[in-house]
């Protein structure tokens, strides 16, 4: 309701106009009103307007039907613009014959809106500190738009700012190298200039700092050379445990990010029957002399037989595979690259990742979960891919946590969920920003805290989930994204709609109009059309009479 009319008026002025003419007919009588953030109850006019604003809550036309007739409400007048997003279904309004609905259609000059739609990074966090941000920018007109204004910032510091053009009806991709030589952790923004409707100009996001993946290692009394435990053993980048087969924690195991089954000849009972509560990759290596149908339930595909005298290396195509998108930032097309002995085939719904010259699979997932395994033991006489350089970025980038959190969230949509420790079940968290402290309800469970946000914030930007003074987490909100879509369901469709059915009916409100019928009606005879030309004559007499006297 923030468009104009074909006077540059907002659509929202033009239905306050039309309140008034039909509050004259009306003579004083109680007129509940309903909004979109909830509803009161006036006899004038003027109180209409003091209290009525710009809102960017969403309410559906069945929605607003539910609350009438819980007021047992039998004449509805409805003003909008017949917004998409809000006016369907119409099914509830369609199906209530004993309520009179009439929709007073206020009609945009030029519907567009321009907002932020989507949000991402092009890498995973922790994996390197150069990053390019990626946003998505959507036109909801018809029209292109040239040289849009757009402006990125991080807290109080303006990162970038640029013009963009914009088809129409289309959602057009920006990108933003950020992070070069500084943590990428913080606090964002980004502003498009868009006129006339402004509520969502701005987006909000946070990134959060990259997390210490956990990484549990299990293997067999017979297992050595700790090349696992190498790889992880910075401490400033990865929680490390590393265990026998017969001394694993069930905890371990099922929190783990990434959980490595080490050379085990078999994968007892009690950790088979644990797999559907690992939310985690696993990777598996097998023994030489594994017991294979121990390792089906795990993997979800089968492992057979299949030994090759001769030995291969792994193929240069399968650095080209999305696994390792962003992680060579050149290759050398003469550097060496692992030799491998396949010892194991795969059979079944799977993904090769890494692939011999030869044609056999090294690395393979599972097509159906994040399960992993290598065809080869890791002995020297099998491979020698666990001390070749390309090691440390597979094992990298499969200790990455699985499903990234989002960025950003939307006011009204309902519970969040957030990962972190340092919460027990009766903590009073808060939600702040710069002015307002909320108290939210919560779950937490697991390491997971399921957040239900207060009806009562309606503003964007930066929240700060805190807990005895203690800052846990930022949290960017925005508006919701339906009101942003403000694209109309045409006059004549929704006419089409409503056709056969009497008890609703669709007018046009013309708000230049409406002002002017308003002011004839209040005299009587049109005589202040007469008093104004006897103005206009006296003062012209005045006129003359200064001049030449």
């Amino acid at each position: 309701m923030q468009q104009t009319d074909a006077k540059g008026e907002p659509l929202l002025y033009g239905a306050y106009s039309s309140i008034q003419a039909l509050f004259n007919e009306w003579e004083g009588a109680a007129v509940r009103v309903f909004d979109n953030d909830g509803q009161s109850e006036f006899s004038e006019p003027d109180a209409i307007l003091s209290e009525v604003r710009f809102s960017d809550g969403a309410l559906s036309l069945d929605d607003l039907i539910g609350r009438a007739e819980y007021y047992g409400i039998d004449l509805l007048h409805v003003y909008g613009d017949l917004q998409r997003s809000t006016i369907l279904p119409i099914d509830k309004a369609l199906g209530d014959s004993s309520m009179m609905i009439i929709y007073h259609q206020l009609i945009a000059e030029n519907s567009r809106n321009l907002y932020v739609d989507s949000v991402f990074l092009e890498k995973p966090i922790g994996l390197t500190g150069v990053n390019t941000l990626h946003f998505g920018i959507r036109n909801t007109g018809s029209e292109k738009m040239d040289n849009v204004l757009v402006k990125v910032e991080k807290g109080e510091q303006q990162l970038s700012a640029f013009t963009a053009t914009l088809q129409g009806l289309q959602t057009e991709m920006l990108s933003l190298d950020i992070g070069v030589n500084e943590p990428l952790a913080g606090n964002y923004k980004i502003s498009v200039q868009d006129n006339p409707v402004v509520f969502d100009n701005d987006f909000y996001f946070s990134i959060s700092p990259a997390t210490k993946p956990l990484v549990v290692v299990l293997s067999s009394a017979k297992s050595d050379g700790g090349y696992f435990e190498k790889v992880f053993s910075n401490s400033d980048y990865f929680s490390l445990v590393s265990n026998s087969i017969e001394n694993a924690s069930f905890e371990d195991v099922v929190n783990a990010d990434l959980l490595i089954l080490n050379g085990l000849e078999r994968i007892p009972n009690w950790l088979v029957s644990q797999v559907d509560q690992i939310d985690g990759k696993i990777l598996v290596v097998p023994s030489v002399s594994a017991d294979l149908e121990s390792y089906h339930p795990v993997l979800g595909f089968g492992l057979e037989q299949k030994r090759r005298p001769e030995e291969g290396t792994v193929s240069r195509k399968s650095l080209d595979h999305p696994f390792f998108d962003g992680v060579f930032s050149e290759k050398n097309e003469r550097a060496g690259l692992p030799n491998v002995k396949g010892t194991y085939g795969v059979s079944g719904f799977t993904e090769s990742i890494i692939s011999a010259n030869e044609g056999f699979p090294f690395l393979v997932k599972s097509g159906k979960k994040p399960t992993y395994v290598i065809t080869s033991p890791l002995v020297d006489s099998m491979t020698n891919f666990h001390k070749h350089a390309i090691f440390v970025p597979v094992m990298y980038l499969l200790a990455q946590p699985m499903g990234v959190a989002p960025m950003s969230y939307r006011l009204g949509g309902g519970l969040i969920p957030l990962k972190m420790d340092g919460v027990a079940p009766g903590d009073i968290l808060e939600l702040r920003n710069s002015q307002n402290v909320f108290i939210p309800s919560y779950r937490y469970s697991k390491g997971e805290v399921l957040l239900e946000l207060p009806d009562v914030i309606s503003i964007p930007g930066i929240y700060h989930l805190v807990s005895e003074n203690d800052t846990l987490k930022s949290i960017a909100l925005n508006f919701d994204q339906r009101e942003s879509e403000i694209a109309a369901i045409g006059s004549g469709e929704f006419e089409e709609m409503i056709q056969g059915y009497d008890h609703i009916r669709l007018e046009k409100v013309d708000s230049g109009a409406t002002l002017m019928s308003n002011t004839s009606e209040s005299s009587e005879n049109g005589l202040w059309k007469y008093a104004l030309i006897l103005a206009l004559i006296f003062l012209m007499a005045e006129t003359l009479l200064l001049r030449f006297t």
